[in-house]
């Protein structure tokens, strides 16, 4: 019996919540896998295959599409197929190409939706309310105004007590605002964030198409703004984390003058280098959390808010080994938070290359001890002996649990 990753399955079960669907590209967009700007592109004619953009190990990606799949119908929910086309191609006469590999593009092109929504075909063809809440997501997606509208107001005529008129209206609304300026950025954040949650339930797997366009727009409006503690939301990163520009993000957050000294700052950029695969952006956040918001790093690694991807398996072997190192004498030889970050060093010293010393900047104790770590590295690696043996008396005085650590391993 295969064993399906117990954060694959929350992922699925997440999507299911929000949208009443589970798709296999939506895990692929949420899992970082697939950069939003890359799938635009595809659905704009502007790539022939979408699997050329996926990012990561091909054998791993197809490894978890199909244990998605798998969960997905252990839960007894149906499969179908979709098929895609291009935004432009208003009459859906030509379908854009998902990968050279029929089996990979049956795989990304998987819907799974409970037994109960999925309509018998010839009562669904009969049913005008269903054909115009299609109409009205394709219109929105695809941001054509007057054609969302009319079909609004259509389903208003026909079905004046659906429960979802006053959330399409909102969704109209949003379209509205591409074409206008933004007046009030707290306003706008607002109502995008009430928004949100309106969009996944009706659009479901669509429901970027529309937002994503959004969020950018709040984004250039905030570009220049500093960040502010007292508004942390009201920064250009969060609106660009949302539309998923993760190159952007990573950027907004490093341009800020002492970013690491802000737990919201540190953490989107945590987020954005684990979603587009950026390690060295990735232990950067992580690594500044542990050092100076370290009650919110190991609530976050705990229970990660993107678990594809991220520390949580080192951080769990972390704390395996601090349940094994008993501390002697007293409680500063606790390992926790704050000595992760070394004790990644150890557990990986290739980290050493891909991060340097540099990645510091605090004199935080934590990254004291990291830098202590990495100079042995670096010395040990460089055969410096007596600059090693050095280095390792002096991360016994910083901390003898850790000291014991790295002697198990390395001798």
């Amino acid at each position: 019996m295969t064993r399906i990753d117990a954060d694959l399955q929350a992922q699925v079960n997440a999507q299911l919540l929000e949208q009443g669907a589970f798709t296999q590209l939506e895990l692929l967009l949420a899992s970082g896998r697939l950069a939003y700007s890359d799938y635009e592109n595809w659905r704009r004619g502007e790539l022939e295959y979408l699997d050329d953009s996926l990012m990561g190990s091909p054998q791993k990606i197809r490894v978890q599409l199909e244990h998605a799949g798998l969960y997905a119908r252990s839960i007894h929910l149906v499969e179908q197929t979709q098929d895609f086309h291009a935004w432009a191609d208003a009459g859906g006469h030509s379908r854009l190409k998902v990968s050279r590999d029929p089996a990979l593009t049956k795989l990304i092109s998987a819907r799974y939706l409970p037994p109960q929504s999925i309509p018998q075909m010839d009562l669904f063809l009969d049913n005008p309310v269903a054909a115009l809440t299609n109409g009205i997501t394709r219109a929105l997606a695809t941001g054509q105004r007057e054609a969302a509208h009319q079909q609004i107001d259509r389903l208003y005529a026909q079905s004046p007590n659906h429960a979802d008129l006053a959330g399409y209206d909102q969704l109209l609304s949003a379209l509205d605002r591409l074409q206008q300026p933004v007046l009030d950025a707290s306003e706008t954040l607002a109502f995008l964030n009430a928004t949100s949650s309106v969009a996944k339930k009706l659009m479901g797997s669509q429901w970027r198409e529309l937002m994503a366009p959004l969020w950018r727009q709040l984004a250039a409006v905030l570009e220049h703004a500093p960040y502010d503690p007292a508004t942390p939301q009201l920064h250009h990163s969060l609106a660009l984390a949302q539309a998923q520009d993760w190159p952007r993000t990573i950027a907004a957050v490093r341009n800020e003058q002492a970013w690491w000294q802000h737990c919201e700052l540190a953490m989107r950029l945590a987020q954005a280098g684990t979603l587009s695969h950026q390690r060295e952006a990735s232990l950067s956040g992580w690594f500044a959390l542990c050092w100076h918001h370290p009650t919110a790093a190991a609530a976050a690694l705990d229970k990660p808010p993107f678990p594809i991807g991220s520390l949580g398996t080192d951080w769990f072997s972390f704390l395996d080994v601090a349940d094994e190192l008993e501390p002697e004498d007293d409680a500063a030889t606790i390992l926790d938070a704050h000595h992760f970050p070394a004790w990644m060093l150890i557990h990986e010293p290739g980290l050493a290359q891909l991060l340097g010393a540099t990645i510091t900047t605090t004199d935080a104790a934590g990254a004291q001890l990291y830098l202590c770590v990495h100079n042995w590295l670096q010395a040990r690696r460089e055969r410096r002996n007596t600059q090693e043996i050095e280095l390792r008396r002096q991360l016994q005085t910083l901390h003898p649990a850790l000291f014991r650590y790295l002697k198990s391993v390395v001798g």
